[in-house]
């Protein structure tokens, strides 16, 4: 049984899959893939269209299961769907930049390249997103030709049934397959031998484990991961002490409950400014609307379970042991939340970088406020985690910006900016945060074979 975590209360039963169902589903996309593949772009792109019309059609109700089922705002859910179907949208049209090249390896030969699925791709989604991601996922893979075998995160499983129904009349049958489950199924889609191409978005346990079961699986196979962060904020004291409690409110991503890997969660803040920063931070903070996922009020909701507010709520406790000073929040709900996975929007002054709050992930609404006097001392501070997904840097200076944008070990950097990403740029991480990238043209080509093929007109050469 699913129950809804912001209430307690009972949801539906969802029924797991078992490693013969994952082989059905891939074998299901195999013969979908064989028509699929054969189709021109244009085609491809049509069809890929039709589904972003078919879940437009169905907007409201996947963004009302992803509310219940995830416990975060419904306009949250709303504003993550949207953006997966603009990605599949995307996508659908990227698809004419599967080119390959012509080599001049020898004179009066020819000597050219050509993009090829791989075939089935294996996706692992997580529970923060959870129709967004399943989405945003496919398109790429989709649009260079292969077909998908999605498991959605046990704890978010609904939206991603509903998805794959609507591709329906637009796509070949098979070619979108959801399996529902935990990881015994992702397991036997990960080591399942027709997988060469795998993509988890999730934790950093869960990556290591999927590198590790690849690799035993008997068989060479291609995966990227996209995992978690400890990203900084990085203000330097140019900027207006207004302007950076602004970007540290919207950088953590309170919002969506702190459960977003790009949150910049560290907030490394000039001395001299530091304690007005704090104080407007604490200000906008409790602020927050926290409450029911389908008030239209609220602006937080609760942790996606349980299990995951005691967690958050047991690294608060850490903090406080190690010497972090409480600013504001720290407690789960009260009143009409009592009975949710709420945890409050939390706000920890005096914390040193090597504390254990500032080097491992809470994924909760939990912001450190560190603070720096010495450039060089704050930028191996900022370096000091196993994590290199976002940073951030707000100063007037653009020269100082750029210098350090070079010198921060993150994939993603902002330079005045936070929590946006954008179609066409690369996203990824260094470092424990992953390998690959998201959201642009490398992405779709990361989903296909590079062959060479070499036609000897010339028979006078070898």
């Amino acid at each position: 049984m699913k129950t809804a975590p912001a209430t307690g209360a009972d949801l539906f039963y969802v029924a797991e899959s078992n490693a013969a169902d994952v082989d059905s589903a891939v074998n299901a996309a195999l013969a979908a893939q064989k028509t699929w593949r054969t189709m021109s772009v244009a085609e491809r792109k049509g069809a890929l269209v039709h589904w972003a019309r078919n879940l437009r059609s169905v907007f409201e109700d996947i963004a009302e299961l992803d509310a219940s089922d995830s416990g975060s705002p419904l306009g949250d859910g709303r504003q993550g769907l949207l953006h997966g179907i603009e990605h599949l949208e995307h996508f659908a049209g990227l698809g004419f930049e599967l080119t390959g090249q012509t080599i001049p390896a020898t004179p009066g030969n020819l000597h050219y390249t050509i993009r090829e699925p791989f075939g089935v791709v294996g996706i692992l989604t997580p529970f923060n997103h959870p129709s967004f991601f399943p989405i945003k996922l496919a398109a790429p893979a989709l649009a260079a030709g292969n077909a998908v075998v999605i498991k959605p995160s046990e704890q978010t499983p609904l939206s991603a049934s509903l998805i794959a129904t609507a591709a329906i009349g637009a796509l070949p049958d098979g070619l979108v397959n959801v399996v529902q489950g935990g990881p015994d199924v992702g397991r036997a889609l990960v080591e399942h031998r027709k997988v060469h191409r795998l993509h988890l978005t999730g934790g950093v346990p869960t990556g290591l484990a999927i590198q590790r079961t690849a690799a035993e699986s008997g068989m060479v196979k291609h995966v990227t991961l996209e995992l978690g962060g400890k990203n900084p904020l990085i203000v330097f004291p140019d900027v207006s002490p207004e302007s950076a409690a602004t970007a540290a409110v919207k950088g953590m991503n309170f919002t969506h409950q702190g459960q977003s890997c790009g949150s910049t969660s560290r907030l490394f803040v000039h001395a001299s400014m530091a304690a007005e920063v704090a104080t407007l931070i604490a200000k906008k903070v409790a602020e927050i609307k926290v409450g029911l996922p389908e008030d239209p009020e609220s602006e937080m909701g609760s942790m996606v379970s349980v299990k995951h507010q005691q967690r958050v709520l047991s690294m608060i406790e850490m903090a406080k042991d190690d010497g972090a000073e409480l600013l504001v929040g720290g407690g789960a709900g009260t009143g009409d939340l009592a009975n949710g996975a709420y945890v409050m929007p939390t706000v920890f002054t005096g914390v040193r970088p090597d504390m254990r709050i500032a080097q491992q992930e809470v994924f909760g609404p939990v912001l450190s406020i560190i603070e720096w006097e010495d450039e060089d001392e704050m930028i191996e501070a900022a370096n000091s985690t196993d994590y290199g997904l976002t940073a951030a840097i707000w100063t007037n200076n653009l020269q100082k910006a750029l210098d350090t944008a070079a010198k921060i070990e993150s994939g993603f950097v902002w330079i005045n900016g936070v929590v946006s990403r954008y179609l066409g740029v690369p996203f990824g991480g260094f470092k424990n945060s992953g390998t690959g990238l998201e959201h642009s043209r490398e992405t779709m080509l990361s989903y296909t074979q590079e062959k060479s093929v070499s036609v000897m007109l010339s028979r006078g050469l070898v």
